[in-house]
């Protein structure tokens, strides 16, 4: 090898060496990093397992329960995991979710009533009745007019005869369908009173009007009222009679005279004389009945009928006790009703003419007259019977 080689040789010899010191202190200087950073990340789990997994270490995953829950279309559930899906054909249908199994929701129908529906547990609903005259107003709890709920408005059996003449109430019908509980409603009557229904079961019914004590004085008197009842009273038991008749008249069978009645007398031996025939009084009757009504026409017909002589018969000059006036209900500014009631004194012809008392009330329904009479300003135009019967001595 010659000066030259040898040099070439000792430089690359060199090189080798420099290569490898230099390895030597990478290597070195990198397997310190390496136990200090296997040092720290040790420091760091320990702490991290005494402390717990972060949140953004640990993933939960939640396992969800649906639920579809199908109800009346007039009932709700609320809660902030209910949400519907479906409203049709009169049915909703709901999506209830839960985090465990089985739900809980609020539910309320269209009354306000509130109740809670639970997994597994069936509703409980009723439908709920009522009945009131159509004049009444209804309002549900919200403040909303319950009309939507009338199923259907009949005439109202008393006023069958003065509908012909004025607007009287009728009688409608309310169904409260799929009700939690009996509806919270409040009921304003024909006077604009608050009434707070009180429910039998499942029904209300009310038919009859709200009343007055007594009569307004700017309406009729109430002795004229009286007036009225007591001349029909007196043409039922067949007292009114034409000019120079006595009341009652006896024949002693004996010597065939005539003897008039006195109260208390002994009519043992005597015969009823019928009297001769006559208007029954209905000519004097007529004056205070509405011509051609259905009341007109039915009295007038007993009155000359056979049936007036099969009457019971009163007094001369009947005592009347007991008078009382009461219930006015105005139902237009044409028309108005009063109860009146009153005993009378009548005797029986078929008991041997014994004395009884008459006990009568009647509902008496009084229309303007449509001729505008000062001496007649009412006329009845119907009455119903509300207790009549006969209390012996």
């Amino acid at each position: 090898m010659g000066n030259k080689g040898l040099k070439i040789y000792l430089m690359y010899t060199a090189l080798l060496l420099l290569a490898g010191a230099a390895v030597l202190v990478v290597g070195n200087r990198f397997l310190n990093n390496y136990e200090a950073e296997q040092v720290r990340f040790n420091e760091e789990k320990k702490t991290e397992e005494a402390a717990g997994p972060t949140p953004s270490q640990e993933v939960v995953i939640l396992e969800k329960y649906k639920y579809n829950v199908k109800i009346p279309a007039s009932l709700e559930l609320v809660g902030n995991n209910v949400q519907m899906t479906e409203n049709n054909d009169g049915v909703k249908n709901y999506v209830i979710e839960t985090e465990s199994e089985g739900y809980e929701a609020v539910v309320r129908d269209a009354f306000g009533n509130e109740g809670l529906l639970k997994y597994g547990e069936k509703l409980e609903t009723g439908d709920y009745r009522m009945v009131l005259p159509d004049n009444f107003r209804v309002v549900l709890k919200n403040g909303a007019d319950a009309s939507e709920y009338i199923t259907g408005i009949t005439e109202h059996e008393d006023y069958k005869w003065c509908y012909e003449y004025a607007d009287m109430p009728k009688v409608a019908e309310y169904l409260f369908r799929n009700a939690l509980a009996a509806p919270k409603v409040v009921v304003y009557d024909n006077l604009d009173n608050e009434i707070s229904p009180e429910w039998q079961r499942e029904s209300y019914i009310r038919t009859n009007q709200t009343t007055l004590s007594k009569i307004p004085e700017d309406v009729m008197s109430e002795e004229e009222a009286m007036l009225y009842v007591k001349t029909w009273s007196d043409f039922m038991t067949d007292d009114l009679k034409p000019e120079g008749f006595d009341a009652y008249i006896f024949t002693d069978k004996k010597t065939g005279e005539r003897v008039p009645y006195v109260k208390g007398m002994d009519v043992k031996g005597l015969e009823y004389h019928s009297r001769a025939p006559r208007d029954h009084g209905f000519s004097v009757l007529k004056d205070y009945l509405l011509p051609n009504s259905y009341r007109y026409n039915a009295l007038r017909e007993f009155g000359y009928g056979d049936d007036i002589q099969l009457t019971s018969r009163h007094l001369p000059d009947p005592e009347y006790t007991n008078e009382t006036i009461t219930n006015f209900v105005m139902y237009t500014d044409n028309l108005f009703s009063v109860d009146v009631s009153f005993t009378k004194t009548i005797i029986l012809p078929t008991l041997g003419y014994q004395e009884r008392y008459d006990m009568t009330s009647v509902r008496v329904f009084f229309i303007k007259n449509p001729d505008g009479s000062s001496v007649r300003k009412w006329l009845m135009v119907d009455m119903i019977t509300l207790e009549e019967k006969e209390v012996y001595e």
